[in-house]
């Protein structure tokens, strides 16, 4: 399991690249950005933990 700091930096790099390929235009979507990129953090968390015990299908 990642620990919270490694969790934090990645979303960190997510919200860096993706403001650098396309700016908010407002604080509204500022933070419409940041609550996707925070499900796409925790997606990649889930799958991560299912892939290390072997519960993962494919």
């Amino acid at each position: 399991m990642r620990s919270e700091s490694a969790i934090r930096d990645r979303l960190a790099e997510l919200e860096a690249e993706y403001d650098a390929r396309d700016p908010p235009a407002s604080p509204v979507e500022d933070d419409a950005e940041i609550a996707v990129l925070r499900a796409i953090e925790e997606l990649e968390w889930v799958l991560g933990e299912r892939e290390a015990d072997g519960s993962f299908t494919r």
